[in-house]
């Protein structure tokens, strides 16, 4: 289902101040391969609740789905981009959590988590 939402150039202005701070070609990255899947599990109405799996496309054997936590969902998301080799070890490093482009990627990763995830 494709929704076309109209904004205001004040509207548009704000958003691009909230993602100043994210990694334009790591969000694009995601966002072309990322692959949704919503799925009821239960057995009746009544006890019937929503899954969603994530997978992507390009990167076979890597997704997650709402039963993990947002910091394991990260964990994982970071140790794919490292293996494939789209972040370096710069930012791979835990023990380095104040460098600026470590923030960054983390930054892009939660806000990527935030556009795919439902909303509490």
């Amino acid at each position: 289902m494709v929704r076309k939402i109209l904004i205001t150039e004040d509207e548009t202005n704000n958003i691009s101040n909230q993602h100043s701070e994210i990694d334009r070609k790591l969000m694009t990255f995601l966002l072309r391969r990322v692959e949704k899947k919503e799925r009821q599990i239960g057995y009746g109405d009544e006890y019937a609740f929503t899954v969603i799996e994530i997978s992507f496309s390009d990167l076979p054997g890597y997704g997650f789905n709402t039963f993990s936590s947002r910091k394991d969902m990260e964990r994982n998301m970071i140790n794919m981009l490292y293996e494939n080799d789209v972040i370096g070890d710069e930012v791979y490093d835990f023990k380095n959590e104040l460098d600026t482009n470590r923030q960054k990627i983390v930054k892009t990763i939660r806000a990527f988590l935030n556009f795919i995830l439902p909303k509490k």
